[in-house]
């Protein structure tokens, strides 16, 4: 678990270090995701998206695919409607990210709803990576991307260029009014984590979110755990968080799940 004094999004991305040393085999991989989504059910959650990197996953000699599988596995064993999203990695070749998009468009109907790309912000910029965007759109994925929680705003611009529905975070980008509106008028969707932006330094304190602004503004956001074990939350507490540090009423708290289901990759 992340503590909150990271320095960075680099830092914070370092403590999934321990947790993929124990998810390289299909059991591993296949009971994780089965309990994630058994664990999400108990909170009364009844629809999950997944993100995860497969190609993090292949240290002990498994294939992509294998990863896929075992994970799908899991999703489908659990009380609820689960499904995953794969994500590319900032720092990987393109070449391995088109391949990799092309694998997951190979599961889309059969589990796997969309194509993510996350990783290192700061050092690795989003507009290389294009054409496994591409692919990933040829597959019939949806799209979305992790921008917004280290560098400049340009980077929430630079992900809305690649023709993404969605956005994990977009923090940063609430600092200028022209991408909120932009944001806002092509009702793209903020996937928003007020505890991991925080531990990122996205925001300097919680209470500096920019979720309820974002809210009242009109742009269509969701609030979401990014993860329950690196972040250290639920998506319970995330909402408790919501109304109790950034004073959100619970219609605003409503409206975000709402905008949840309707934005929803397995519509």
């Amino acid at each position: 678990m992340a503590p909150p004094d990271c320095a960075s999004q680099a830092e914070y991305i370092g403590y999934f270090a321990d947790a993929l040393t124990v998810l390289q085999t299909e059991a591993a991989l296949e009971r994780a995701a089965r309990e994630l989504g058994e664990d999400s059910a108990a909170e009364n959650i009844d629809y999950l998206e997944v993100r995860w990197a497969p190609l993090l996953h292949l240290t002990a000699g498994l294939r992509p695919a294998a990863v896929i599988e075992a994970v799908l596995r899991g999703l489908a064993a659990a009380p609820l409607r689960a499904v995953a999203i794969v994500c590319a990695m900032r720092h990987h070749p393109v070449a391995e990210n088109v391949e990799l998009a092309r694998l997951a468009g190979r599961y889309a109907g059969r589990g796997v709803v969309g194509f993510d790309l996350a990783g290192d912000e700061a050092q690795y910029p989003a507009a290389p990576q294009r054409p496994a965007f591409a692919a990933a759109r040829a597959a019939g994925l949806h799209l979305t991307c992790h921008a917004g929680e280290a560098g400049e705003p340009a980077s929430v611009e630079e992900a809305l260029r690649l023709g993404v529905e969605r956005i994990a975070h977009g923090v940063i980008g609430a600092r200028e009014p022209a991408i909120v509106e932009r944001i806002r008028s092509e009702g793209v969707v903020l996937d928003l984590c007020p505890t991991a932006n925080w531990k990122c330094k996205a925001v300097p304190r919680l209470a500096d979110h920019p979720l309820p602004g974002l809210v009242r503004a009109g742009v269509r956001c969701t609030i979401s755990t990014d993860s329950r074990t690196v972040a250290a939350t639920t998506l319970t507490a995330e909402y408790e968080l919501a109304a109790r540090v950034l004073g959100m009423s619970e219609a605003e708290l409503r409206s975000c799940n709402q905008v949840a289901h309707d934005a929803r990759f397995d519509a």
